[in-house]
């Protein structure tokens, strides 16, 4: 299953999930927070915004959820970063715990129908280049997560004329994805649909308090996979033994491969499930939460 926990990688791509945070609650209203000084770690830029919708009594509206960033330097690298939740809407959402089939891989297990629901309506909208500014503008992207941001690596990588090696059928894309909570577990699977799809190449999975995503099925098959796949638990927190695991009836399991510590801080839900206590767990200087 690859490479073990590196926690200074494991920190840096954590980041990544700040910043998705820090930028979404700046300005919860707006769909394409414009990125300041710090929320994107060096020697990354922003390359896309993600949305998605929640559901109760319907579906709401789109949000800010996550970001695709670029590697400055190599233009080769990306990370994919999803935020977790932040309102009481979402973890609705979070509870929808009966199984379905991944729509995007129906074979490879059943999901919570929750997760699945949610990873339907993500969109890609992508961060102008300067040199896009001035262009028409192009036809929206379409389809899954994946396969928009398959099309706008393509559009991309067509403008800037890049050569192919020999027997490739599209560029290299080196990627790394991480999320928290709920952003968890949408990043595992977009993981899970680019092992069908293989438009991407995935290095690293790394994600922070997951909650199970899919059944014993879903798990072997992710577990599968060659890529380095660090999930990381405190074990006190809640999130990550949701959905329950009944034998029989929902036979959740969690992928791999655990990492797991104790911080239980203050006797508080939510300080054993920030952010800031996973990467303070990383790197102990790294802040904590006020009041945690």
């Amino acid at each position: 299953m690859g490479q073990p926990l590196d926690p200074a990688k494991a920190l840096f791509y954590g980041k990544f999930v700040v910043g998705a945070y820090t930028m979404f609650k700046r300005d919860p209203a707006s769909l394409t927070p414009e990125p300041q000084p710090g929320d994107i770690p060096d020697p990354y830029e922003m390359y896309a915004w993600i949305h998605m919708c929640d559901f109760i009594f319907g579906r709401t509206g789109p949000l800010f959820y996550g970001l695709v960033a670029q590697n400055k330097n190599t233009e080769g690298d990306f990370i994919l970063a999803i935020r977790g939740t932040e309102g009481a809407v979402e973890w609705w959402d979070d509870a929808s715990a009966y199984m379905v089939p991944f729509s995007q891989v129906p074979h490879a297990g059943r999901v919570a129908h929750g997760f699945d629901k949610i990873y339907s309506t993500m969109k890609v909208v992508p961060y102008p280049r300067p040199e896009e500014k001035t262009m028409a503008l192009p036809a929206p992207l379409q389809g899954s997560l994946l396969e928009q941001l398959d099309q706008l690596h393509s559009r991309r990588e067509k403008s800037r004329a890049m050569k192919l090696k020999l027997n490739e059928t599209r560029a290299e894309r080196p990627y790394v994805v991480t999320g928290h909570s709920l952003g968890a577990a949408l990043s595992t699977l977009f993981v899970m649909e680019n092992k069908q799809k293989g438009k991407f190449d995935i290095c690293t999975s790394c994600t922070f308090a997951s909650p199970r995503v899919g059944n014993m099925l879903f798990a072997r098959t992710f577990n599968l996979m060659t890529l380095d796949s660090w999930r990381i638990v405190n074990t006190c927190d809640l999130v990550p033994k949701l959905p329950l695991h009944i034998p029989l009836i929902l036979d959740y399991e969690h992928v791999n491969t655990a990492y797991e510590f104790t911080s239980w801080l203050k006797p508080n839900p939510v300080c054993w499930h920030s952010m800031s206590t996973y990467l303070h767990w990383l790197d102990a200087s790294y802040p904590l939460d006020a009041g945690c």
